[in-house]
């Protein structure tokens, strides 16, 4: 189902754009496909309704969909709605897609049909797109638009790259996938004193005897535990777990966490 476009007031950095087909082509969505599996797993049954935040390509939205849940997915990069669109249409699968910033959660509540307040049982945001978060008060924000969705009990799920992910991003370069006709890397740095790391995304498409060359550079945000923990309590979610993606308890220096938090007092 295509949903009307909710303009934000403000955006993230423009990216994903002109990356949005190779990202998909390369299959970066495999990452959200898996670890929506494993919360499905966890579940003693799928939940009714869910909000996928930073929706992408709808990789995690389609694989819920699929289990049988009403599913509502949200992003600002129009560039990524339309590959989830048509995605989901190939499927004969309904889900709502809505463009808009996630930061605007709590605002579009009150005046969106598809984001009613206490209405969802499942809120995910995965693949690190809560590091795209630099603004100080940003997270929180965000948690509390989250809280201001789920019914009470409800779960809040989201992965961050941590503090020693990021340090390893120390002017590396990952060849991210080469084939005949696509090549893409990633050149990686961090700023450690700012906690801001960025990755320069270069890539080359061969179309039958020429190459066309694009890039994209994404900035992320390292939040440090206690400032995800702050940002959930204070928008009146509990984190009831710590993971690793293939859902084991994550270890105190996890480069990639994903956290459970659970609804129990909603910002009003």
């Amino acid at each position: 189902m295509i949903d009307r476009e909710i303009k934000p007031r403000r955006r993230i950095l423009k990216i994903y754009d002109s990356y949005a087909p190779i990202y998909d082509a390369i299959g970066q969505g495999a990452f959200a496909e898996g670890l929506t599996a494993h919360i499905l797993g966890s579940l003693a049954e799928p939940p009714r309704r869910a909000l996928d935040l930073a929706c992408g390509t709808g990789a995690a939205a389609l694989t819920l969909a699929t289990a049988g849940v009403q599913v509502v997915g949200v992003d600002c990069s129009s560039a990524m709605l339309r590959i989830a669109r048509a995605r989901a249409r190939d499927r004969g699968l309904s889900v709502r897609w809505v463009s808009a910033d996630i930061r605007s959660l709590s605002r579009r509540s009150a005046t969106h049909d598809a984001l009613r307040p206490a209405s969802f049982d499942l809120i995910t945001c995965l693949y690190d797109s809560l590091n795209y978060l630099s603004a100080a008060h940003d997270l929180a924000t965000v948690c509390a638009g989250a809280a201001r969705l789920l019914r009470p009990g409800g779960r809040f799920v989201f992965d961050l790259n941590t503090i020693y992910e990021f340090e390893h991003w120390d002017d590396t370069d990952q060849v991210v996938f080469d084939s005949p006709n696509l090549l893409v890397y990633n050149q990686l740095s961090y700023d450690a004193e700012h906690r801001i790391a960025r990755g320069r995304i270069v890539w080359f498409v061969r179309e039958i005897d020429r190459w066309w060359r694009g890039e994209e550079i994404h900035h992320e945000r390292a939040w440090d535990d206690n400032e995800v923990v702050a940002a959930l309590e204070a928008a009146g979610l509990q984190v009831t777990a710590r993971r690793t993606p293939t859902w084991e308890p994550a270890p105190a220096e996890a480069h990639r966490v994903v956290y459970e938090a659970t609804c129990v007092a909603a910002i009003t």
